[in-house]
């Protein structure tokens, strides 16, 4: 896989704040426009979920596109049998989860979710430095979102085809820029 900075084309990454303008957002998904309009702030300050957002520093309120990380695990059932073999014994395996990722219609196309799966995929290796975290785990919307997500490395769990994890250690190999 290439290696990458995840801030590229100019745009950076922030918390979710209150000058970010929430309601003109749109990326083309009912239900991930609703989440950042209505739903975003109340997780974020229940601690139910990051929420890091994309924007264009010369335009610091409008959002290009967001994402969302939590704590999270999987049943080690979930897991292949080779790779259960690896792994401790314990019932559940500390993951953390890439909730919702966004890209506004404006940036679509236009290597915006790449920029902010590395920058999420960064967040999250870094956090399991001082967390322990085994893997990222997507719940992929659609197929479409599930192809994006395989093109990065990313394995389904046992039995499911849209619910996805790509292990920390992969991630390091990514050579992840700041």
């Amino acid at each position: 896989m290439p290696r990458l900075a995840v801030s590229g084309a100019g745009y950076i990454f922030e918390p979710l704040e209150t000058h970010h303008d929430r309601t003109t957002f749109d990326c083309g998904v009912p239900v991930l426009n609703d989440f950042i309009k209505t739903k975003a702030r109340k997780e974020r300050d229940l601690g139910y979920s990051a929420v890091r957002i994309m924007v264009d520093p010369r335009h610091p309120t409008v959002i290009a596109g967001y994402y969302t990380l939590s704590a999270h695990s999987i049943e080690l059932t979930d897991l292949s049998e080779a790779l259960r073999k690896k792994l401790p014994r314990y019932p559940l395996v500390p993951t953390i989860l890439l909730g919702r990722l966004a890209c506004a219609l404006a940036v679509q196309k236009a290597g915006a979710g790449e920029r902010m799966l590395m920058d999420a995929l960064s967040t999250a290796e870094k956090t399991s430095g001082r967390v322990g975290a085994h893997a990222v785990v997507v719940d992929a919307i659609d197929d479409r979102a599930a192809a994006f997500y395989r093109k990065y490395g990313f394995v389904p769990i046992v039995g499911q085809d849209r619910r996805l994890f790509l292990q920390m250690a992969t991630i390091r190999t990514l050579g992840l820029d700041e």
